[in-house]
């Protein structure tokens, strides 16, 4: 498991700090069984997210292949779902203030860790 941060030009200073998940069993996994202290991960392939058996909200946003986000939802309770048909890959955090990207917003790799890639 490795950690990557992006950043967009629409917020200037933020940059968000994502454990990446790119196995079958982490991606469906995701926040399940954390504390609503976790920390953000990015869902690596994947264009959908469902919040059944959560224990908390979640703030999430669906990322297409050229870094924009392509749905949002902040807050989305536990019983829910979320798609894009345009989503490669999802942003989980647990629900909380502070800056999450918006729909439009587009995202770049700022720094991504070897494992992050798929690289030992």
């Amino acid at each position: 498991m490795g950690c990557v941060r992006l950043a967009s030009d629409e917020r200037p200073g933020v940059v968000y700090e994502l454990r990446v998940l790119a196995s079958w069993w982490g991606r469906l996994r995701g926040l399940l069984a954390t504390t609503p202290d976790a920390s953000p991960v990015l869902l690596a392939r994947c264009a959908s997210v469902h919040t059944v058996g959560m224990g908390y909200d979640l703030d999430v946003a669906l990322v297409g292949e050229d870094g924009e986000v392509v749905a949002r939802r902040l807050a989305m309770p536990p019983g829910s779902f979320l798609s894009h048909p345009r989503a490669r890959c999802a942003m989980e955090r647990p629900a909380r203030d502070g800056p999450w990207p918006a729909v439009g917003e587009r995202l770049w790799i700022v720094s991504a860790s070897p494992s992050a890639a798929g690289q030992r």
